[in-house]
């Protein structure tokens, strides 16, 4: 199983960014031809400057996108569907706003597919993975961290753009699905250490 483990982690994949600069560049020349051939009239200056104004809105709205993790959503639910012909049982999952991460308790492994690397599942050896805690904040929201080869990795549980105490409800929720993913990063851990 050892020849399915990803040796480098990447957060964000080249495919990924080879993406977002085509559909940043493509996507304003297309929609400035289109007006163009609609107003009947194709001249070279009015494209550039059509697309210049495009190009801005549809950047705006594509970082908007990435930042909240709508842009590679599809691709990420693509990449999941074969997370089932993999060699491994995962036990848990959890899906957040940077990616899918997958948790094999048996084996000690995790599966993660990046939001910015949504063309692959990255499979780890537990014991890679160390400073596993819970963040919970009233004001930043509340999630649990862990680093993976140095890397860190947020899976936000509780994401609002209003303040949340973690003793209500929603919030005491939120810190305690943390505070299980933790306890399971960390069981898994310790069984990845074990069978080395």
């Amino acid at each position: 199983m050892r020849d399915k483990e990803t040796e480098k982690f990447e957060r964000v994949g080249r495919s990924y960014i080879l993406l977002v600069l085509a559909a940043g560049i493509i996507l304003p020349l297309v929609a400035s031809l289109i007006m163009c051939i609609v107003m009947g009239e194709i001249r070279v200056d009015l494209v550039l400057a059509m697309s210049l104004i495009f190009g801005i809105m549809i950047w705006i709205i594509m970082l908007m996108m990435i930042a909240w993790g709508n842009f590679s959503s599809l691709f990420v639910k693509k990449t999941a569907k074969e997370v089932d012909s993999l060699p491994y049982r995962f036990d848990s999952s959890f899906q957040g706003r940077g990616g899918i991460l997958y948790i094999d308790m048996t084996n000690g492994m995790i599966g993660f597919i990046s939001s910015y690397n949504p063309f692959k599942i990255q499979i780890f050896n537990a014991s890679r993975i160390d400073r596993i805690e819970t963040i919970a904040s009233a004001m930043t929201g509340i999630r649990f961290v862990f680093y993976l080869d140095g890397k860190k990795i947020t899976m936000p549980t509780l994401l609002t753009n209003r303040v949340v105490s973690t003793k209500s409800g929603i919030g005491a929720e939120a810190v305690s699905k943390a505070d299980a993913f933790v306890e399971i990063l960390k069981a898994a851990k310790a069984r990845a250490e074990g069978r080395m």
